[in-house]
This record gives C-alpha cells, structure tokens and sequence, in this order.
C-alpha cells in the first residue's frame, strides 16, 4: 500500500512539475545545450564527421519570443586545435523519436578557424539567431553537427558547445509552415551542368493564409578553379526575383579583414565568397508579402559564368520559405544586443569603449519606427536619454551609437540599455526593451605620451587617427604621410577624457602578414614619456585595428609588463634568412636560441645585449626547410615563436 501511495505521489509531482515547466514567463530565459564541450575531429576518408545528440526542448505549450544559437568552439584537453578552414554545418535531424523521419534542416553553418597558433586554453564563441526556426525546436529534438574536412584526427580538433539560447514570450511574428527550396552543393561555371538548371525556378501557394513568405538564404563559395579562382575567391552577384520581379541584389562576398577572430594561423585576411575562417555564416532574409490564396514563382539567378578549362567551382546553398502571419503589434521595438560596451567574443574588435555605446535594434512591430527614447547607464547613475530618430522598416535591425561617455560606471558592473515610446506610442511588447552587459573599462593614461608606429614597406597603405567623443580628429598621419620602413614617435598631449584610436589598412594585410613578406614588418605602440611599454598593439591585424583609452590628470598607468620581452620574427615565414625584434623596458642581455620543431636540436644560439630595442639579423640557410622555434630568455621568463623555412613558394 505504501508502495502504491509513493507512486502516486511521484506521478502528481511530475504533472505539477509538468504544469510548472509548460507555462511560458515572458523574458524568462532557457538554456539548451544539445552538445556540451563534444570533440569533434575529421574523417579523412569521407571529408565529413557527424555528431548527432538528443536534446529536450520545453514542450508545445511554451511560446518563443527569440532564439539564438551559441557555438563555441575551443581547444581540446592535451591535443592542438583544428588546423583548416572547413565548413561546419549544424541541422536539425529528428524530433520526437529515432524512428522520426529526418527533417534535414540546417540551422546554421559555421567555417573552422585556422586554430595552428591557438593555445590550450583558447575558445571563442559566435552566435546567429534561428528564431524563424523556432515552432520546431520542442520536446525531444535531435541536433546533429557535421564537421568537414580531411587533416588528422590523431592530433587535433575541437570541442564543440552548442547553446540554444530560448527567451519565452509571445512571438512577434507566427510563423505557420516552411517549405524547402534549393539545397546542396550547386556546381557553378560548369557548361555540362549550368547553374540555372540547378535554380530552376520554384512555385509556391499560399495554402495557409500568411500575410507574407520569408526567404532565408544561406550561401557560400567553394572551391578554386583555374580560371578565376572560383567560387571561393571571386565575388559574382546573385538576384532573387518574385514572379519574375528582381526584389534584391547583393554580391556573394564578405571582408574578411575586420574578422574579430584575428589573428589566425592561415590566410584568415583574405576576403571570400560570403564566408571567412573563424566565423559563423549569416543568413540573407527576404520577405515577400502575399495575398491569401494566391500563387508565386521564386528564383535565384547567379551571375553568368563559365569555366572553360576545369570547372570545380560550386555554392553550398540551403533555402527556406517561411509562411508568417504579420506582426501582431503596431509600435514595437525589441533590444537585440549591446554591442558595446560588452565582453562578447565577435564584438572584441569594438571593446573595450570609454563612450558611445553601441546597441542593435529590431523593429518588431508593423509600423516603421522613425522616433524611440533610449536610456542608457550603469547602476547608481543618473541614466542619460537619447531621442533617436531615423527609420527601421518593420522586421529589420538597426545599429545605433549613442552619445557621450560611459561615465561612473566600474569596471565588471552591468551596464543596463532601455528603449521607450517607439513613434511617441507606448510600446506593444515591454519585455524586450531591457537588456545588461558587462562594462570592462579601457585603460586610463596621462595627459602626455608617445605613439611609435613602425611602417613597413608597404606604408601608403597605412594611416593613423585619434579621435575625440564627437568624432573630431585630435592627431593623424594620413594615408600617403608615411615614409617606408620608418620609426615615428609621436608625443601626445591631450586633454583629459575619452579617445579612440583607429590604425588602418588599406591592402587588408595589417603591418606584417606571414603571406606577404615582400610587404615587410612594422608595428604600433604607446609609450610614456620614458619610451617604456604601455601597450602593444599585433602587427597582423587585418584592415584595421580601434583601440579606446581614457585620459586623466596625474594619471599613472601600469606599465605593459606581461607584454614583455616584444620578440617579433618577421617574416615568419622565410627563406632562412630573419630578423627578430626585440624590445625590452630596460637595457639588459636577452639569449635568443633557436630549435628545431622537437626541441632535440639548437640551430642558433647568442646572448644579446639590448639598450631597449633591437633588430637581430639571423641566417639558418645551412639548416633544412621545417618548423623552428624561436626562444628569448631573460633570466626565468623565456618567449617562444614559430617560424617556417621554406625554400619554394
């Protein structure tokens, strides 16, 4: 009888529990980690590896006002990173059982990072939003990551976190069924199979009365024929027509130079056919409005191309259709994301910010936002208010940038974002107005300093500014100003408050690229007045380098020492022949030696004395191409660097 009782009170528990977890709490936020930490390494045999986990999403009942999905990768316990730039694709499989047929959506698509010169405790975690796919992430859902590639899995790989970001709430947009459209990977140049045969134009109805379709793209180029080194490195153009109608253009390209993954071991700076190394593949979004009822024709025409030689080009193409109610409020503007200040890894480039911060905006509602309130500030102070004006049309974004100084805020504290009176109307959907980040607060600096900016051969295509909160230019060199392979100290005086400084590219290649050693080496520092470190800035930083500081009066900044000894190779890829900086604080003798890639052999040795910089000229010729370590020791801290030998290109 006991017996019997406890069971019934373990079934009344879990439908109380059951009722608990299936009523929906607008804003509340799940987390849903359908692979945690996986490590995932190639087959080399097929070129694909998948990894299918089951996941339980909450049930039916709970409505979804956003997901997003977060992807971190990092290295694995005792081995290497990935070594390639593969494509990584992320689907969703089964729901309900293994016996469900497979619905073979893909949710995202991530490319691997050049991981050869990532540490072991490295990471970094990107994220897109999958909110149209949200009817079906419910109950038990099977998500299926599928690693790409060929190099070794006996050495290296990653681990692999996928985090199902799920804010409750009622959904600004119903969406009632999707159709799959074009999906695979889509030859292109190929007069045998012409890309337009493969893009036949689809037909759709509306049998479920939606207002409008969306059309989801996700698209990027492969491979490198011999003609124009198609499709991953020539931009060509792509349409999307309606009823035979172009509603939208855009060339299937993407600059790869501000990637904030950088720097990476491989050629992570050149720019791509819609996708760079170390990044997450964004999805172009078209809505189509659509009477009830009625009947369509989509198309996707791609630039006209033929290779007439070795066609290997080709597009991994996936598209849906989404059938969408309209948006059920008028005025309704939902905060996506602060983008500054915030300690998120893809917004590492823009932080940390002494001022104007930046957020992103969706308009959610039907009616065009023109007018918003924004409020803005940390905890304890007094919020500054921002009357925005401008245009989003409904169910697109926009970036604002807000004006004046993070001011009173300390360093770790949550900085809070609100957004009132859309139009001057009270908003539809309050829950999404709010949202928090980390303020992580740059460095504070005396009134005087010194910029020393190396170039390098390639100096016109390189310039520097510093600009105040209003944007105004406080010093520069401008493009054309710099002489090759010249050291500028330039003393700043500068009045106490908030400044960016903004190192540009114009080639892309930073001021030292291993892939361009014709191009040379130079770099950026700041300094105070006794040419001591303050900051350090990587040569390799793709198109541009931002760098927020704050100044005051008698201020006293910490010297840069975990950025000493500077032990720069360049280049680093060589011939044999190299010249190794080395820049200290203060004059004292540094061994520099240089090992084979086991460590069972010193090729070069030699105590160095160094007055605060010095340009070591070295000469390996006699040894054979291969990976060398370059080793700087002062007393117990010693500095390693790769560097390759190579002969031939």
């Amino acid at each position: 009888m006991a017996r019997t009782l406890f069971v019934i009170s373990s079934c009344l528990i879990q439908l109380i529990l059951g009722a608990i977890l299936s009523q929906a709490k607008n804003g509340e936020i799940r987390h849903i980690l359908s692979h945690d930490k996986v490590k995932v390494v190639t087959d080399p045999a097929k070129g694909v590896n998948p990894y299918p986990r089951w996941a339980q999403f909450p049930d039916r009942k709970i409505d979804y006002r956003k997901v997003v999905l977060y992807v971190t990768y990092q290295c694995p316990d005792s081995q290497r990173c990935g070594e390639w730039d593969y494509i990584d694709y992320i689907y969703l499989r089964r729901i309900g059982s293994q016996s469900a047929a497979s619905k073979n959506i893909e949710l995202a698509r991530m490319i691997s990072p050049y991981g050869t010169l990532f540490g072991p405790t490295w990471k970094f975690t990107w994220h897109v939003d999958i909110t149209d796919f949200a009817f079906l992430l419910h109950d038990s859902t099977e998500i299926e990551f599928v690693h790409g590639g060929y190099e070794s899995n006996t050495d290296r790989g990653w681990l692999v976190t996928l985090d199902f970001e799920i804010t409750e709430g009622r959904p600004a947009i119903a969406v009632l069924g999707m159709d799959s459209l074009w999906q695979g990977f889509i030859p292109y140049g190929d007069s045998a199979q012409p890309i337009d045969s493969s893009l036949a134009p689809r037909s759709f109805a509306n049998t479920y009365n939606a207002d409008f379709a969306r059309l989801r793209i996700l698209q990027t180029g492969h491979g490198m024929d011999d003609s124009e080194n198609c499709a991953e490195f020539c931009s060509k153009w792509r349409r999307v027509l309606v009823d035979d109608s172009v509603i939208a253009e855009r060339q299937i390209w993407r600059k790869c130079g501000i990637n904030p993954l950088s720097p990476q071991a491989g050629t992570w700076i050149y720019d791509r056919a819609n996708w760079c190394p170390g990044s997450i593949v964004q999805p172009d979004d078209y809505d189509i409005a659509i009477k009830k009822g009625s009947t369509h024709r989509v198309a996707i025409k791609m630039e006209p191309y033929i290779n007439q030689k070795h066609p290997t080009a080709h597009y991994a193409l996936s598209t849906y259709l989404f059938y969408c109610k309209a948006p059920w409020a008028r005025n309704d503007v939902s905060l996506e994301e602060i983008m500054a200040p915030s300690d998120a890894d893809e917004y590492s480039r823009m932080n940390p910010v002494c001022g104007n911060p930046r957020i992103l905006v969706r308009n959610s509602g039907r009616n065009p936002v023109t007018t918003m309130t924004v409020r803005y500030g940390c905890p304890g102070m007094k919020e500054p208010r921002y009357a925005w004006q401008g245009n989003i049309a409904s169910q697109q974004t926009g970036v604002i940038e807000l004006p004046g100084a993070i001011s009173g805020c300390e360093h770790g504290r949550q900085f809070s974002v609100t957004l009132d009176s859309p139009n001057g109307r009270k908003d539809d959907y309050t829950d999404d107005n709010t949202g928090t980040s980390v303020v992580y607060l740059p460095p504070v600096y005396g009134t005087d300093f010194i910029l020393a900016l190396r170039s390098n051969n390639d100096s016109s295509h390189n310039a520097y500014a510093i600009t105040d909160l209003n944007g105004a230019v406080i010093r520069e060199r401008t493009l054309g100003s710099l002489r090759a392979n010249t050291i500028y100290y330039d003393t700043l005086n500068l009045a106490p408050g908030c400044y960016k400084l903004l190192v540009r590219d114009t080639a892309g290649d930073g001021l030292d690229f291993w892939a361009n050693p014709e191009g040379g080496y130079g770099y950026v520092r700041l300094l105070d007045m006794n040419q001591r470190l303050l900051k350090a800035f990587t040569s390799d930083f793709g198109s541009e380098t931002a760098y927020w500081f704050s100044v005051a009066k008698d201020a006293k900044p910490a010297l840069a020492g975990d950025q000493l000894p500077i032990v720069n190779p360049f280049p680093l890829r060589n011939k044999g022949v190299f010249t190794l900086d080395l820049f200290l604080n203060d004059s004292t003798t540094v061994n520099v030696r240089i090992v084979t890639e086991d460590s069972s052999r010193t090729v070069f040795q030699k105590d160095c004395p160094v007055g605060r910089e010095l340009f070591l000229p070295i000469d390996i010729t006699a040894e054979p191409d291969g990976v060398y370590y370059v080793k700087a020791t002062i007393g117990e801290k010693t500095i390693s660097r790769r560097i390759r030998v190579r002969r031939t290109n």
